[in-house]
């Protein structure tokens, strides 16, 4: 702690003042001992106060000291040190650490199961969380293992649905939204290009393959096969879901339907996604809200699948970029211009010459739920969309 809190002792005015505070605090607490047990609390809000002003990697430092003392005074697996985890994940997405992020999800991950047990139902929340996160990571790991992230989202994410099913308190949104999940990495495998195929039980990423360890270069062709299947299912399942949830609004009802009409069009049956969305436009158009309901989901064209376009409006970190393009009346999107970052406050640009291709990538082949108007898809031009390439 001495090393920290004398090398970053504020020296000037420009120290904001509650950085100063907990350098000061932490002098203080130097003098009664290196592992004081109160220092780990004020090194972790010392560090979320940096993330704040967008100095991840002294941030970063503080936390891990912060997790350091925590282990000294509470244990290896002191369960107190999840939010510290959280919040260094939450820098090193922002630096767009690929592997310390993994691995600290991982750690987290350890801390969960060493808390809860491997089957407790509250590990669900995470299990997903960790498998989406190997979706970000997929599209930015080029080694001849990629589709280790792949294998390991998938087991994750059915982990996590099957003990959400399992537990009769789970709520029917915490389904939904596994569901989901369970769709969104069906369709990236899918999408999968190449025979190789890893054996995720000798990957520290998961839990489990969950039966997807193979190097038989059939399996590929199988699991994509059934992709459209598997995700179809979980549309259909969310539907029955929504509808049999008294609590469920309106609009959360209409988008589940939306979402089937999406599948559709993602795996090129077109009729039947216009069809599904002519449906949606009629119960639109007999809701107490159309003009808000129409403006939300059909106003403008939407990058698919949508809950990959969801973002925390409180989010502190992740990759966000921006481009401009043309999208036609069947959902291809063209003439793709201006692609840059778009940066939260106080963060600072990652400038990895490979972004733009990152960007290009995802938007070729992509599907864009269209706009309609008068209740027709149309051909809009010079869209800016923003993509979460990290979340």
């Amino acid at each position: 702690m001495g090393e920290l809190a004398s090398s970053n002792t504020p020296t000037s005015a420009k120290t904001s003042t509650p950085l100063a505070s907990y350098y000061s605090t932490l002098q203080t607490y130097e003098t009664e001992g290196p592992y004081h047990q109160n220092s780990s609390e004020v090194l972790y809000s010392l560090g979320l106060e940096l993330q704040k002003g967008g100095q991840h990697g002294k941030a970063l430092k503080a936390l891990r000291r912060a997790m350091h003392i925590n282990r000294v005074n509470g244990g290896l697996n002191s369960f107190s040190q999840a939010p510290m985890l959280r919040s260094i994940i939450n820098s090193q997405k922002s630096m767009v650490r690929i592997e310390p992020i993994t691995n600290s999800y991982n750690q987290l991950l350890r801390l969960h199961t060493a808390t809860y047990g491997k089957h407790d139902p509250r590990l669900a929340p995470l299990l997903n969380e960790l498998g989406v996160w190997h979706l970000d990571a997929y599209q930015f790991d080029e080694s001849d293992t990629r589709i280790d992230h792949l294998t390991s989202a998938y087991s994750l994410i059915m982990s996590a649905l099957q003990l959400s099913e399992a537990n009769p308190s789970s709520s029917t949104r915490e389904q939904i939204e596994l569901l989901r999940s369970a769709a969104l990495v069906n369709f990236h495998v899918s999408r999968h290009q190449g025979d190789q195929w890893a054996s995720s039980t000798d990957s520290h990423y998961s839990l489990s393959a969950d039966g997807f360890a193979t190097t038989n270069p059939q399996r590929t062709g199988i699991l994509s096969g059934a992709s459209f299947r598997r995700g179809l299912v979980c549309h259909q399942r969310i539907i029955e879901l929504t509808a049999a949830n008294p609590g469920a609004s309106q609009e959360e009802k209409i988008r589940a339907q939306t979402e089937l009409a999406d599948w559709y069009l993602l795996f090129n049956h077109r009729t039947k996604a216009m069809i599904q969305y002519q449906q949606v436009l009629t119960k639109i158009a007999a809701s107490d809200q159309p003009d808000a309901l129409h403006k939300q989901l059909f106003a403008t064209p939407r990058l698919l699948p949508a809950v990959r376009m969801e973002q925390q409006q409180s989010a502190i970190s992740g990759l966000f970029m921006t481009a401009k393009l043309d999208i036609s009346d069947k959902g291809w999107g063209s003439k793709v211009d201006n692609i840059e970052e778009a940066l939260l406050p106080g963060q600072s640009p990652v400038k990895r010459k490979n972004l733009r291709y990152k960007m290009l990538d995802a938007i070729k082949g992509a599907r864009f739920r269209p706009q309609f108007v008068d209740n027709k898809p149309a051909d809009v031009s010079n869209v800016t969309l923003t993509l979460p390439l990290i979340h």
